[in-house]
């Protein structure tokens, strides 16, 4: 095929808005070998991450090695449809986010380095892991149990379905349902796990690691109420006339059908909701505020005040997708996702670097290779070792 400006620029602007596909991402790449692609691609790159720091230009890349990276393991895997064609992709290594290794340091740093991420010890992702906890005290752990009917409350069945979801099937009833409104059930993810729950009205909850949620085995009155304590993202089903409202933390979240996500782990210190689709209320008792598709309200622990920013909802959300996603995020942040992910303690020595990282990669890979992946940005070193993560000062590296 002919190589024209035009046709590069299409393949560029279909790789920034991943949609590409394979093939478009192999041709793509074919550009790299002349010159004046090569510069307009660096351009491109570097022009998108000084939006996101100014002042820093972003480091050399190899483009050899990262594409080599993609295509190798990109091929194991079977093609659906386009979009499935990006994620696996996406999957393999690094994302772009702009164009070119989505991992950056918040210094000028074009020297390459070397990694020395340990790879005598590694350590293997989360999984669908989960507890239920019955309304009569049982515990089932439903990462040890086979698929089928787990109980049944008042007529409502619990199941564990083949493809790891947890599903609600209330049956309708005239009678009382006083009783199944008291049936409260919990799932709970440990660390290192995430669970997908189908709740009895129909409303979709994805659990991130070292979270929980609350729940009656059938709703009943007026509200469909729900308390979480962690992280989930909610596909609520539509009901005019039973809002849904989530409990988390001070705030409650008030709903009658709409995608959104919560996060309100207490080492980070707040609760955030992000609204994808819809319309949410969140609620302080003396201060709420209403929010609109894009936009994230964030709630200080002790605080009464309600702060809303617009937000990229895909670097909210794609946890649940099997992705890790940054956007100029702090180190400490990104070592607590990697700590809740893959159930282990980070040790700082020293003095915690002043870094930030922008990238995106698979939840799917061991741990070593999203350090090592890091550890290219520059003055930071990690050591991996028996359910530990050791993150110190490079040798030579330039961080205080």
């Amino acid at each position: 095929m002919e190589r024209t400006n035009e046709q590069f620029e299409n393949l560029l602007n279909r790789y920034l808005d991943k949609s590409c596909s394979l093939e478009e991402l192999k041709e793509l790449f074919s550009y790299i070998d002349l010159p004046e692609y090569r510069e307009r691609l660096e351009m491109v790159m570097d022009e998108n991450y000084k939006t996101l720091v100014p002042g820093v230009e972003a480091r050399e890349i190899n483009w050899d090695e990262m594409f080599s990276s993609i295509v190798e393991d990109k091929e194991k895997r079977k093609v659906r449809s386009l979009w499935s064609v990006w994620m696996p992709i996406a999957a393999a290594i690094v994302v772009m986010l702009s164009v070119g290794v989505l991992i950056w340091a918040n210094q000028q740093q074009k020297k390459q380095k070397t990694s020395t991420a340990s790879v005598k010890k590694d350590i293997a992702p989360g999984g669908n892991k989960a507890v239920l906890k019955l309304a009569d005290g049982t515990e089932i752990v439903l990462d040890g149990h086979s698929t089928g009917i787990l109980a049944n409350e008042d007529g409502t069945k619990i199941s564990k379905t083949a493809d790891g979801m947890l599903l609600y099937d209330a049956a309708k009833s005239d009678g009382d349902e006083t009783l199944a409104k008291n049936h409260i059930n919990t799932l709970t993810t440990p660390s290192g796990g995430q669970y997908m729950l189908i709740l009895p009205d129909r409303s979709k909850v994805w659990l991130n690691a070292e979270s929980s949620i609350s729940y009656p085995s059938a709703f009943s009155g007026e509200e469909r109420n729900v308390t979480l304590v962690g992280e989930a993202y909610f596909e609520v089903a539509k009901d005019k006339q039973h809002p849904f409202k989530v409990k988390a933390g001070a705030a409650e979240v008030e709903v009658l059908g709409t995608h959104f996500n919560i996060m309100s782990y207490a080492e980070e210190g707040q609760t955030q909701v992000a609204l994808a689709e819809g319309s949410v209320r969140v609620d302080l008792g003396n201060n709420s505020r209403t929010l609109i598709p894009g936009q994230q309200a964030s709630v200080k622990v002790g605080s009464t005040q309600i702060s809303l920013r617009n937000v990229d909802i895909d670097e909210v959300t794609n946890w649940k997708n099997g992705l890790f996603q940054f956007d100029n995020t702090p180190l400490e942040q990104v070592m607590r996702q990697i700590k809740r992910w893959y159930s282990v303690d980070v040790v700082y020595q020293g003095v915690k670097p002043d870094l930030y990282i922008t990238g995106m990669i698979s939840r799917s890979n061991n741990v070593s290779k999203i350090l090592a992946l890091i550890e290219e940005t520059g003055g930071i070193d990690f050591e991996i070792g028996d359910k530990q993560i050791i993150v110190k000062k490079a040798k030579g590296g330039t961080h205080d």
